[in-house]
């Protein structure tokens, strides 16, 4: 199920069956779940008694059965939730016992299901590449996967929210949030409110780029970017600066060394499509990127082969296992810098 269908529900107030909502991006799946319950529970009187909660990694479908067919009160709908529920072991039992509740459910049509699982207990992979434990409760109950918004969406979703503020917003300004907050919309929602209150308060009507700067607090992913765009820029002393203030303030190294990885896997795309004959015009687009990001790799790739991004791929990939089997990352990644920096610009 796409998250456009379950809008569609939401408009037309056609809310009904089991939902299952996962992916990476928490703040969507409280805020639909939040507007699930506007439609439902509609009087505060008997709305405890027509909201059974549940949490567990097992979920109880015996209590889940007996919580659909008992009728709500003093109400036309009833929701019944139930959050943090570990579904990547599942065998057969576990979806027979699903595909049980969800006829109960068609058969008592004033209960409504909403399952919020975790990143730990669903790994359900994205769009394109769903995973297949994903796939398959999908051909059960109406599962939405809601991946982190790409910078587009999130600049959409800035600006509407600065709209409905009464405030305007620089061009520049929404990018900058992102490119200094993050992709974390529960962050973006934090600094968002900040910079409405900074603007009120000093009788400003437009969000410019120097109010980000001074508002909004930087993140870890804008630190690991920081480093990243040392890199890029083939300026290793900048690289080690960037990663010593990252290790000062107790960044995760398994963090840094995903940024690193994510780098190094972008600019061997990049290099794979400009040998084929992509056009640099078309590089964004076929990758999904920002074009202004693309615009920076195209240039730091100039006209390296592949072949040199995909040993230092190898050399991420070797940093992770050797990580995982205990070795300290901080080391190696000290070692791949020395090397990569001046490799990636």
């Amino acid at each position: 199920m796409l998250q456009a269908e379950l809008k569609t529900q939401l408009k037309t107030g056609k809310i009904a069956g089991v939902y299952l909502f996962c992916g990476e991006e928490d703040y969507l799946k409280r805020y639909y779940l939040g507007e699930i319950r506007k439609r439902i529970l509609t009087d505060p009187v008997f709305d405890a008694f027509n909201h059974p909660v549940y949490h567990g990694e097992e979920i109880d479908f015996a209590a889940l059965s007996d919580a659909v067919t008992s009728p709500p009160m003093m109400a036309d709908c009833k929701l019944i939730e139930w959050s943090g529920a570990h579904l990547e072991d599942w065998k057969d039992a576990e979806f027979a016992a699903l595909e049980g509740l969800v006829r109960t459910v068609k058969e008592n049509p004033a209960s409504v299901v909403v399952f919020l699982v975790g990143q730990e207990g669903l790994a359900a992979g994205n769009a394109k590449r769903p995973s297949s434990l994903f796939k398959r409760l999908s051909d059960v109950v109406q599962a939405v996967n809601f991946e982190v918004s790409t910078d587009p969406q999130l600049t959409a979703w800035l600006n509407a929210h600065f709209v409905h503020e009464g405030l305007d917003a620089e061009p520049g300004a929404l990018r900058a949030m992102i490119d200094r907050c993050g992709h974390s919309m529960d962050i973006l929602a934090s600094e968002t409110s900040k910079l409405v209150c900074y603007a009120r308060a000093h009788q400003k009507r437009t969000v410019t780029v120097a109010m980000v700067e001074l508002v909004c607090a930087s993140t870890a992913e804008d630190d690991a970017f920081g480093l990243t765009n040392a890199m890029l820029a083939g300026d290793t002393q900048g690289a080690y600066r960037k990663l010593s203030d990252l290790v000062r303030r107790r960044v995760d190294p398994m963090a840094i060394l995903g940024q690193i990885t994510r780098l190094i896997s972008d600019l061997c795309s990049v290099a794979c499509l400009l040998e084929e004959g992509t056009p640099p015009s078309g590089v964004a687009s076929l990758l999904g990127m920002n074009e202004y990001r693309a615009k920076l790799y195209i240039g730091c790739v100039g006209k390296r082969r592949p072949e040199q991004f995909r040993e230092l791929l190898a050399q991420c990939r070797e940093m992770d296992l050797a990580s995982k089997r205990g070795a300290d990352p901080l080391i190696r990644i000290e070692r791949f810098l020395s090397t990569a920096s001046g490799g990636a610009g």
